[in-house]
């Protein structure tokens, strides 16, 4: 069984996987980590000019990477859940870089074709739920300076709007499998246990009978 979490920038995606990872007896694959991209300095460092000569790289790399994951998932067998998924990597955040100019047409073609390819592959089989984090992007802004990240801090009120509405349109157009909605107004997942008790009964109800848990695959001898 593979459960997947989604949802942008601090609404509290990584809190909620681990706590269901810990419930559910699931195996825990994290949000892969920036520093391990080498292509994400050079992105960076020279403003717009770096940012277009490397975007398709940065996006190949993250999306090699996520996809390596999922094989080696496959191949260990089990049920695990997910922190974001590669879904979002490539229908958010890549075509974020297209519609900004970052990826020329031809690009952002040759990364589509990819991605398709690789969405055939038995490691890319659907999660059998998607649990979605959403929120008004005042909320999840606040959110954001909360947790006081200099990264996160210091980033343009601009970007977060794009990526909202980015999310908001990605999930309104996802059927790849099915989705449980969850509004974090309703729920503070990160200072309220009670709340990962409701989501976590929320999410056990959509996947009842297949816990306890189902494999996802076989482990491969």
């Amino acid at each position: 069984m593979l459960i997947g979490v989604a949802g942008m920038v601090g609404v509290g995606k990584s809190t909620l996987t681990r706590a269901l990872a810990a419930r559910f007896g699931l195996q825990l694959a994290p949000e892969s980590v920036d520093g391990e991209n080498p292509w994400l300095e050079r992105f960076y460092e020279g403003g717009p000019a770096s940012m277009r000569r490397w975007a398709l790289h940065l996006q190949l790399h993250f999306l090699a990477t996520r996809f390596a994951s999922m094989r080696h998932i496959r191949a260990g067998g089990g049920s695990w859940i997910l922190d974001r998924t590669w879904y979002e990597d490539a229908e958010v955040f890549a075509r974020g870089l297209y519609e900004e100019h970052l990826m020329t047409a031809t690009e952002w073609e040759l990364y589509e074709r990819l991605y398709a390819e690789l969405l055939h592959s038995p490691g890319a089989r659907p999660p059998r739920l998607l649990v979605y984090l959403h929120g008004p992007l005042d909320v999840v802004l606040g959110r954001i300076a909360r947790r006081g990240r200099p990264k996160e801090r210091d980033t343009d009120v601009a970007y977060w709007t794009a990526l909202h509405r980015r999310y908001e349109r990605w999930i309104a157009g996802f059927h790849r499998c099915p989705v449980l909605s969850i509004d974090v107004r309703d729920y503070d997942l990160v200072a309220d246990p009670d709340a990962i008790d409701a989501v976590a009964a929320r999410v056990r109800r959509r996947l009842e009978p297949e816990l306890p848990q189902t494999e996802l695959f076989a482990a491969r001898a």
